[in-house]
């Protein structure tokens, strides 16, 4: 079992704090998991040319590609984003508008100058990849769900992630953090909880 972690928040906060406990306790369950932090990349913003639906790739050359590629071969994505007015922030925006482009409607990745049939086609395996989604706002309950500050992230982060054949099995959603900005310890309880759904030991 092979996951990847990605911590996309700006800052080392409550996110960053959550993706950890979960990637540890998957790897406390037997995953191999490898971090990633989202802002330590280069990750630029999509420019509408298009070139995606024509070649299967985009043309803006950074570190997105290699990025897919140890996505794409996971078995599990932890991912964590930091709520911004109901929004992921730039830098995870910018990473989900353009991941689409590398996803066939089927699941299946496409990579700079390789057609379909040069790239396995492993229907049955990516099926079974799955992830778990993090997120948190200032905003405290009920008004982060009633407003959408944590649900509206949540669904733009499956959407993205469902486009590469990658169900969402789980999520937490932190709030209340300009009170309170430390982790509480329930809100630990069911991120080591994700992490080892995740690792399929539970």
């Amino acid at each position: 079992m092979r996951i990847i972690a990605i911590d996309a928040s700006p800052r080392h906060g409550v996110v960053s704090s959550s993706v950890e406990t979960a990637a540890t306790a998957a790897a406390a369950a037997g995953a191999d998991v490898e971090r990633v932090r989202l802002h330590d990349l280069e990750i630029r913003t999509c420019t509408g040319c298009g070139m995606c639906r024509v070649t299967g790739s985009c043309k803006i050359a950074d570190d997105l590609p290699g990025l897919v590629e140890r996505i794409a071969s996971a078995d599990g994505v932890i991912l964590g984003a930091p709520s911004y007015f109901r929004k992921p922030d730039g830098a995870t925006a910018a990473f989900l508008d353009r991941v689409n482009g590398y996803f066939t409607s089927s699941g299946q990745l496409r990579l700079p100058g390789m057609g379909p049939k040069e790239i396995p086609h492993t229907p049955l395996v990516r099926d079974a990849r799955r992830a778990v989604i993090i997120t948190a706002c200032g905003a405290p309950e009920p008004l982060a769900t009633f407003f959408g500050y944590t649900t509206g992230p949540v669904r733009h982060l499956r959407a993205a992630l469902g486009s590469g054949g990658i169900r969402t099995v789980g999520s937490l959603a932190v709030t209340d953090t300009w009170r309170h900005p430390e982790v509480h310890e329930w809100e630990r309880d069911k991120a080591r909880s994700l992490g080892r759904i995740l690792a399929g030991k539970i």
